[in-house]
């Protein structure tokens, strides 16, 4: 049994090292990238909040807090970029393609991002479970989730979201000219406010979800799980709205 000891307290040394290198840590990102106004951001993640606001400035200011093991924080990287002309992009989980990829490996890093664009910046979002909040943006929007909440507050143009169980929020700024809100969820509720000056055709099927407008609709056909609307008088530049869900439920409010 003595010698057993110095063996024990031999490999608690060697295991002490490889504990810690497997122990989670931080890593702060901070790049500003060229974008002029009308320019588009690309973003791809999959877990970690994500905030955009607007600013002022033609640049695209991205500020990132990584988490994971050392290790994984190397072989998993964060990617920003030019793309071609006035366009961004970042992929918070670039990795080569390798046999880490086919085993049992975590292969994400959960990121947060608080990233500044211009006021006029085109968003195309993809994530997974990360929670999206766009704040004051005007452009065109498509954003694409699975578990992750989007949400959309004061911003001007078309939105085209999708989900599978997350909630879609949208507050609309203003309303343009032909403009249209295409929103397609499995679970996800929808909370939708529009301005009081919208105007245009709204479209609405579910297999067990409702709508409940707070907003006069005219029912042009239809009933409570497949209808066809109007809101507002409508007219040659009113828009679109369109909302198609499984279980989830819709309400436009004041």
């Amino acid at each position: 049994m003595r010698k057993t000891l110095p063996v024990l307290a031999a490999l608690a040394l060697v295991a002490l090292p490889a504990l810690a290198s497997a122990q989670e840590t931080t890593e702060h990102v901070t790049k500003t990238l060229k974008l002029d106004p009308g320019g588009t951001l690309r973003l791809k993640s999959f877990s970690g909040p994500i905030h955009i606001t607007v600013s002022d400035r033609p640049e695209a200011v991205i500020d990132a807090v990584r988490y994971g093991t050392r290790e994984r924080l190397n072989r998993i990287t964060l990617d920003i970029h030019e793309d071609g002309s006035n366009t961004v992009v970042i992929d918070a989980n670039r990795r080569d393609r390798t046999w880490f990829e086919f085993s049992g490996r975590d292969n994400v890093v959960k990121t947060d991002f608080e990233i500044k664009v211009p006021r006029r910046t085109n968003l195309d979002i993809s994530v997974f479970s990360a929670p999206v909040t766009v704040d004051g943006v005007e452009g065109t929007f498509k954003a694409h989730g699975f578990s992750s909440r989007l949400e959309f507050q004061d911003v001007t143009g078309p939105i085209q979201a999708h989900t599978f169980s997350g909630s879609i929020a949208i507050r609309a700024k203003t309303w343009q000219p032909n403009q249209s809100i295409d929103i397609d969820t499995f679970s996800g509720n929808v909370d939708l406010h529009v301005p009081e000056n919208a105007q245009g055709s709204v479209f609405f099927k579910s297999f067990s979800g409702h709508l409940d407008s707070e907003r006069p609709l005219v029912l042009r056909d239809g009933n409570r799980q497949s209808l066809r609307a109007d809101l507002g008088n409508g007219g040659a530049n009113s828009g679109s709205l369109r909302f198609k869900t499984f279980s989830g439920s819709v309400k436009i409010d004041k």
